[in-house]
Order: structure tokens, then C-alpha cells, then sequence
């Protein structure tokens, strides 16, 4: 071989290898193609459509997830963005396929993954990381007979680390093609639950919970929600969204429920939410609104308000559960207590177990 032919070899494997990881077209560095192989995971003791709790490929299970390759800066894109990008989807729910074969180098290179999967557009470059569109109207609904199946979708992002709202970076090379994805919550969520005070005589007729309503006072408003689309940061879950004065949590039509029995407090409403800081300004009390009446008419509803609602300007951290216990008396409802909770704990300990989504 001439040293002209010897060049142009050397000019074609360089050109080959300057687009870092790309499909099974590409020639890896090493001897043989090294495959990008995840596994995804995640920690959560709810069991619902809309809350994260198993992977497969029934309704209500979440069986595809995205996948883009940056450069370890984490933003910065490689020759050919499209040939980094891929989605990764189950058929029973333990192992995952590629819709394309992503061949690693030695090179070291930022891993994202997400849920929902929109399109089939690349993440968009946003400073130092990559991000998706995000959609959170501020009034949902929710399957009361369920108990946990909401309008709103989970969203996720992928973290190296299981620990309800971490954000440890993924990286991947040839010599770490198969990481584990733990897929963090982006959201809140907001459970309700009501039970009867003492002397108050339950009415199984009027009593059933329609909706649930938080709403700031004066001040600026602490809620984030719109029915434009905002974003999620793919690197830590932050979301960016427009901010409103009032959300709402609406029971589907025929499926409202009673207050439970004095000492056994029976959920009501529930929903996700984007995360919020502490609120410990006394001009900008939120108030919660309740609204009750019969199951299949609203001829006589009537709403009442939390009396202790400046207890609700308390922070809300991604990936946790915040559960508000409340009591209804005659005229009135007022706030007994309120647990805080990651998705990850449960009684007894903690559980790993894998994605589920609606």
C-alpha cells in the first residue's frame, strides 16, 4: 500500500470515530462494538396509573422511555444529534430494547433518559443540559374509586441514584455500557384526606367531596401551572411554567366520595403538582377550598374553607408526598395534620421496584 493510500485510510477512520457515539454504523474505538444496554428503575409505594410503579405493556404501565447521548458537559451536541437519540421499550417489563444500537466508545459521554416520550424530536439544548416540553394545567381531575388515578402525567427524569429527588449525573462509555436508570419523580403530589369530627353526624347524602381548590392571597402567586407547555430540565427535573393563583383537584363525575369515620380518614382528592418553595410571607396565605354536595347533582353544593390554611405555604419537594388530614365538622373543615413523605418510603422500609405510568 502507497503512503497516499495510507493517508486517506488514516483520514476516513478519523472522521469515522470524530462523531463520538453514534448508531451500529459507527466504528467504536475498541476491538469490538460495545452497545448502549440500560436497565431502568425506580423506588414508589403507589400503586396507581399516573404514578410510577411498574414497567410492561398493559394500560396504565409505562413501556417506553427516552434516551440522548451529549457530550459529558452534558449540553453539547455530537456530530449528529438524531444519531444519539433513541427510545428504549419493554415487553415485560424487565428488558429493554433499543430502537437503535447506540455503539459506545472509551470516551465518556452524559446519559439522559425521560417519560413521557413526546415526538420523536431530540432534547432541546438549555444552558449547561438538555430539555423536554412539559405540560401542567392547573386544574386536573382524578378517579375517586381509584384513589390515585389522575389527569396528570408523571413526568420523570433519570438519575445514577435512587434517592427520592436526586440528581446524580449518568455517564456512559465502552466501559460502562450498562447502567442503571433510576427514574425520579418531577412532580409532587398532593394527596387529601377527610374524616368526620367528633359530634358531627355524617350525612351520606350531602357530604361527598366534589373538588378541592388551593388558592394564594395576596402577593405573588407560589403555583405552577398553564395550559402552555413549560419544561423539564432532564439533568435535575426543574421545571419552568408559568405561575397561577389557584389550583384545582376535581372527582370525576360519579366518582366522589364520603368522608371517612371519626379516627379512619378516607382519601378524597388527590393530583400532582410542580415543586414550590416555602412561603413564610403572612400577606400571602394559601386557602383551601372544599366543595361538597350530592354525588349525582349540584343543586346543593356548598364550599367551605380550611381554617388553618397558612399551613399549606410549606415547601414541596419533587419526588415527594405531602398528605393533608382533614376534619369536617358541621359548618367548617379545618387542616389536623399533615404527613410528608418520599415516594420511596414506605412502612417497614424502603422497596425498589420498576416504572408505572399512564
Amino acid at each position: 500500500m502507497n503512503k497516499l493510500s495510507i493517508f486517506y485510510l488514516f483520514v476516513f477512520c478519523t472522521l469515522l470515530l470524530a462523531g463520538g457515539c453514534t448508531d451500529d454504523g459507527c466504528l467504536s474505538d475498541t476491538d469490538t462494538p460495545v452497545f448502549l444496554q440500560p436497565s431502568f428503575s425506580t423506588a414508589s409505594n403507589v400503586s396507581a396509573r399516573s404514578i410510577v410503579n411498574e414497567t410492561g405493556t398493559t394500560t396504565g404501565q409505562v413501556n417506553k422511555i427516552g434516551v440522548y447521548l451529549t457530550r459529558t458537559d452534558g449540553h453539547t451536541a455530537y456530530a449528529d444529534p438524531a444519531m444519539v437519540y433513541t427510545t428504549f421499550t419493554t415487553t415485560n417489563g424487565t428488558t429493554w430494547t433499543g430502537a437503535k444500537k447506540l455503539n459506545l466508545r472509551t470516551e465518556q459521554a452524559r446519559l439522559y433518559a425521560w417519560y413521557p416520550v413526546i415526538g420523536t424530536d431530540v432534547p432541546t439544548e438549555s444552558g449547561t443540559t438538555r430539555i423536554i416540553p412539559l405540560l401542567l394545567p392547573a386544574a386536573q381531575t382524578f378517579d375517586g374509586t381509584s384513589a390515585t388515578a389522575c389527569s396528570q402525567i408523571d413526568y420523570l427524569y433519570g438519575s445514577a441514584s435512587n434517592t427520592a429527588g436526586d440528581a446524580t449525573a449518568i455517564t456512559v462509555s465502552a466501559n460502562n455500557a450498562s447502567p442503571t436508570v433510576y427514574l425520579q419523580h418531577a412532580l409532587a403530589q398532593l394527596v387529601f384526606t377527610i374524616e368526620y369530627k367528633a359530634g358531627r353526624v355524617p350525612d351520606s347524602e350531602y357530604d361527598y367531596v366534589k373538588s378541592i381548590s388551593l388558592t394564594t392571597g395576596t402577593g405573588t402567586a407560589v403555583f405552577r401551572a398553564a395550559n402552555a407547555a413549560g419544561t423539564l430540565a432532564l439533568n435535575d427535573g426543574t421545571i419552568t411554567l408559568a405561575t397561577t393563583a389557584t389550583i384545582t383537584f376535581t372527582a370525576i363525575a360519579g366518582t366522589s366520595q364520603l368522608p371517612g369515620n371519626i379516627g379512619a380518614p378516607k382519601p378524597v382528592a388527590y393530583g400532582l403538582v410542580a415543586p414550590k418553595a416555602k412561603d413564610e410571607t403572612s400577606t400571602n396565605p394559601i386557602s383551601l377550598n372544599l366543595v361538597l354536595g350530592q354525588k349525582s347533582a349540584s343543586t346543593n353544593d356548598r364550599t367551605l374553607t380550611a381554617a388553618n390554611a397558612a399551613l399549606f405555604n410549606g415547601e414541596w419537594k419533587k419526588g415527594h408526598r405531602y398528605t393533608y388530614n382533614l376534619q369536617l365538622d358541621k359548618n367548617d373543615i379545618t387542616l389536623k395534620s399533615v404527613e410528608i413523605k418520599a415516594w420511596t418510603e414506605k412502612d417497614g422500609g424502603s422497596q425498589d421496584v420498576p416504572p408505572v405510568i399512564e
